[in-house]
């Protein structure tokens, strides 16, 4: 397992801006208000031909925010590079920081799972060999459009390590502050709808035909979706000194890989089980600090059950571990997934609401070891959060944020 420690308060990591992406629109107050108002964003695709699929349904970018990327970001043949472009101008704006300050040391850190593949899908079919002008597609040509709006003058990190890309770049921007290798990093994850990713969890049997129900005992599978998430990173002392509060911390990291399946997480979920508690060793909580767990939470059948039995395992304290899933309204956004769960989990931790799991209906017994959240939420002090994401080939990655009054230390 790696354990990033970036708890120590002389290099406290803040977060002080966030961004977004998603099938709830354009813009981080769009995504809250679509957890605030409980709305279900699944639906049938309508980007490709899913006439020939059982299963039809996804969560996309609406259209008319996609014409809107016009006056936001220049063109791009890959919609995943102009949300996370988008994503990050909103964060950086949210900042009160420059998209090009030539005394600021920025980096960017992103995590997708396709990165550009659906610009080759478009060339893939009966008749069609290559799309004409495209060309091979480079995969870090997602971040085209971020380093044409955004003065990236630090490191440009692409990592791709399946669904728990967003909480994976996160970690990475958080050391790269840490170790004073960039005076801002500006973290997310991204994912554009692929029919590739349609045609594999049709494949194995993945997809619910009409809803995500998580922890639900009638639950079917998941719904890709696509956007963008964004956090901004700063060390603690400097957003202070720019006169600015912070919106969050980020208390810990950690990541593990339980190596068991190709696509399916470890029985006894050991590697979330060690992510949980290297976060809450790093940042000398127990628990019961930990306020609300943010699960991965995918509607599968297999998985859920696990998860639920890992975080009762890992939180094992007086109260039953508080536990929601995002994915009952946005569906399974991959390599955004994570990032944009973390963008929910700062709102979160700023106005006292657990979001609910609103597609529940009757609790599966097997996750009877967590309290999960009654569709409607709870408003109820929120003090840390602790958001996990799983990937295929077993990858974990777990982060621990707090609130950011106190992010100065």
């Amino acid at each position: 397992m790696s354990r990033d420690r970036i708890s120590d308060r002389r290099r406290a990591v803040a977060i002080s801006g966030v961004g977004a992406v998603s099938g709830a629109g354009l813009g981080s107050e769009a995504l809250w208000t679509a957890v605030t108002d409980r709305r279900v964003l699944t639906g049938p695709v309508t980007r490709f031909d899913m006439s020939r699929y059982p299963a039809r349904c996804g969560v996309e970018v609406p259209s008319a925010a996609v014409a809107a990327l016009d006056s936001v970001v220049p063109g791009h043949e890959s919609l995943a590079a102009r949300y996370l472009a988008a994503a990050a101008l909103e964060g950086l704006r949210h900042a009160g920081l420059p998209a090009h300050g030539p005394k600021q040391r920025l980096g960017a850190f992103v995590g997708t799972v396709m990165a550009t593949r659906p610009i080759l899908d478009r060339g893939i079919g009966p008749g069609r060999l290559a799309v004409p002008g495209l060309g091979w597609a480079r995969p870090d040509g997602v971040l085209d459009t971020l380093r044409e709006t955004v003065q990236v003058t630090g490191p440009t990190v692409l990592l791709a390590p399946g669904c728990a890309a967003g909480n994976s770049a996160i970690a990475a921007g958080c050391r790269a502050i840490a170790a004073g290798e960039v005076d801002v990093a500006v973290c997310g994850g991204v994912s554009e709808l692929s029919l590739e990713i349609l045609a594999m969890f049709t494949s194995l049997r993945a997809l619910a035909v009409d809803m995500v129900r998580p922890f639900d005992v009638n639950r079917r599978g998941t719904i890709p979706g696509e956007g963008a998430g964004v956090l901004v990173l700063e060390p603690a002392d400097r957003v202070v000194a720019r006169g600015r509060r912070p919106l969050a911390r980020v208390l810990a990291c950690a990541a593990a890989a339980d190596a068991h399946n190709p696509t399916q997480p470890h029985p006894d979920g050991n590697g979330l089980v060690s992510t949980v508690h290297g976060c809450l060793d790093q940042a000398g909580l127990t628990a019961d600090d930990v306020d609300w767990v943010c699960a991965h939470g995918t509607g599968t059948p297999a998985s859920d059950g696990i998860e639920a039995r890992a975080v009762a395992k890992a939180l094992a304290g007086r109260r039953r571990p508080v536990v929601s899933s995002l994915k009952g309204q946005f569906g399974h956004a991959e390599g955004a997934a994570a990032a944009l769960e973390a963008v929910v989990a700062v709102r979160a931790l700023a106005e006292d609401f657990v979001p609910g799991n609103v597609t529940l209906i009757e609790p599966d017994p097997v996750c009877g070891g967590i309290d999960l959240v009654e569709p409607a939420g709870r408003r109820t002090p929120v003090r840390s959060v602790l958001s996990q994401a799983f990937g295929f080939g077993g990858g974990v990655s777990t982060i621990l944020l707090g609130k950011g009054e106190s992010a100065a230390g």
